[in-house]
């Protein structure tokens, strides 16, 4: 039998907690191998058979991301942060947001990386405010993809987040309250 979703939750919540963002340090809940897989089943659930990519923003998201794309049987795409490598500007499509921090934030992915028509999962590591996730929706829209719903492994319920979970949007595992 695995991992409860009470007891992750509450492995979540005893992590170290951010000074600003108000978000909880996950890389040591990704080295316990029974937490992962509690995790990545449920955040997976859903999404079974439904989806053709996962896509995650650098430079945390794709960690979950990777997990989920392999439990799906799909490929990941990493949208990049502010990248330093070339792209050829007529095969990308990018974003920008501004970040939890009153930062301006870049996103970039290669067009070719997402075929217009295919069904995205959007996931990402945690919602401080919903601007990660709301940049990386409108860069995969403008690939002419559709995102079909939206996993993390935890958010803040605060201002887009908060609309994201209240409306069923976004599964998440642990809501900072």
């Amino acid at each position: 039998m695995g991992m409860d979703l009470k007891k992750l939750e509450n492995l979540i919540h005893n992590l170290n907690l951010e000074e600003s963002g108000g978000k909880r340090d996950l890389l040591p809940l990704y080295a316990d191998i029974e937490a992962v897989n509690a995790l990545v089943g449920y955040l997976a659930e859903p999404f079974r058979g439904k989806i053709d990519f996962v896509c995650s923003p650098e430079p945390l998201g794709f960690i979950i991301g990777s997990m989920l794309a392999r439990e799906l049987g799909v490929g990941l795409v990493v949208i990049r942060r502010n990248s330093q490598f070339w792209i050829d500007p007529e095969e990308h499509v990018t974003a920008s947001y501004i970040n939890h921090r009153d930062k301006v934030t870049s996103l970039i992915t290669e067009r070719k990386l997402l075929p217009a028509g295919s069904r995205v999962l959007l996931a990402d590591d945690w919602m401080s405010t919903a601007a990660t996730m709301q940049a990386c929706t409108n860069l995969i829209e403008d690939a002419g993809c559709k995102v079909v719903g939206m996993a993390a492994v935890g958010a803040n319920y605060q201002s887009g987040a908060k609309d994201l979970i209240d409306s069923g949007s976004a599964r998440i595992v642990y809501c900072e309250k």
